[in-house]
C-alpha cells in the first residue's frame, strides 16, 4: 500500500478530518490533502509526527510493501482499546459546571465593576455635564466663533 492510501486510511480510523490532522502537525490542509492525493509528500519531520499520532512506526509509513498494524507496546496503556474505560459521568459534568460557573462569576464582576465605576464618576461631577437632545440643538442658536479665541492666520510671502 502506497504512502498515500495509508496516510488517508490511518486518519480516518482515528476519526479525523484533514483539518484537524493539519491542525495538530501544525500545516496547512491543503498539505494534507497533497499528501493523501499523492501530489506532494510529508517532510522527515511531518513523517515522524504522523508516526507518534498514529502509533505506528515510521517504517511502516514508508514501506509500501508493508501493511498498516499498530505495535500494541507503542501504543500508551491508557489508549489502547482493551484498556480504556469510560470517563466517570459525575466528574465530567462537575467539571463543566465548575467552569460555567467560573465564567459566569467573572462576567459579573465585571458589570458590578463597570457600575461601581459609572457611579463614582456621576458622584464626582465628572459626569454630570448637559447633554442635549436633538430638539434643543435646533431651538438654540450656536455661533460657531463663540470658542474660537484668536487664531493666527499663517501667510505665504
Amino acid at each position: 500500500m502506497e504512502l498515500s492510501q495509508k496516510l488517508k486510511e490511518l486518519r480516518k480510523e482515528q476519526g479525523l478530518t484533514q483539518l484537524e490532522l493539519a491542525k495538530k502537525l501544525f500545516v496547512s490542509r491543503q498539505a494534507i490533502t497533497g499528501w493523501e492525493a499523492g501530489t506532494s509528500r510529508p517532510s522527515t519531520e511531518s513523517l515522524q509526527s504522523l508516526s507518534k499520532l498514529y502509533h505506528v512506526p515510521l517504517e511502516i509509513l514508508l514501506d509500501d510493501a508493508a501493511e498498516i498494524e499498530p505495535e500494541p507496546e507503542k501504543i500508551p496503556a491508557a489508549e489502547r482499546p482493551e484498556e480504556k474505560r469510560e470517563p466517570e459521568r459525575g466528574k465530567d459534568r462537575t467539571g463543566r459546571r465548575y467552569k460555567l460557573f467560573a465564567v459566569i462569576a467573572v462576567l459579573l464582576a465585571f458589570l458590578l465593576g463597570m457600575a461601581a465605576a459609572a457611579l463614582a464618576q456621576r458622584s464626582a461631577g465628572q459626569g454630570s455635564s448637559k447633554v442635549l437632545t436633538f430638539d434643543e440643538m435646533d431651538s438654540r442658536r450656536m455661533d460657531i466663533t463663540d470658542d474660537i479665541t484668536e487664531v493666527p492666520l499663517i501667510g505665504f510671502d
